[in-house]
């Protein structure tokens, strides 16, 4: 019973670390997006697909969707060709 409950503090306190450092991630992915659509042609339509990603990534981050954001700012990043 003590190794169960154990277990289940530890789980617990993962799942709420891990989404703290997925809220941190969001911002960084999205403004490294920026920063590299600014230095590209704002006309360029990947560029523009690009951006609107980001648009999108911060808008679930807002409303608390990290993982979600998170894949949407990778997918930016991807797009534009920024190397992790």
């Amino acid at each position: 019973m003590k190794k169960a409950i154990v277990a289940m503090a530890v789980a617990v306190s993962l799942a709420f670390t891990g989404g703290v450092a997925m809220a941190n991630s969001c911002p960084k992915l999205i403004k490294e997006g920026r920063d590299a659509a600014a230095k590209m042609n704002a006309d360029d339509p990947k560029v523009k697909g690009a951006v609107a990603k980001l648009d999108q990534a911060q808008t679930l981050h807002d409303s608390g969707k990290h993982q979600e954001s998170m894949t949407k700012a990778n997918e930016a990043l991807a797009d534009l060709g920024v190397k992790k």
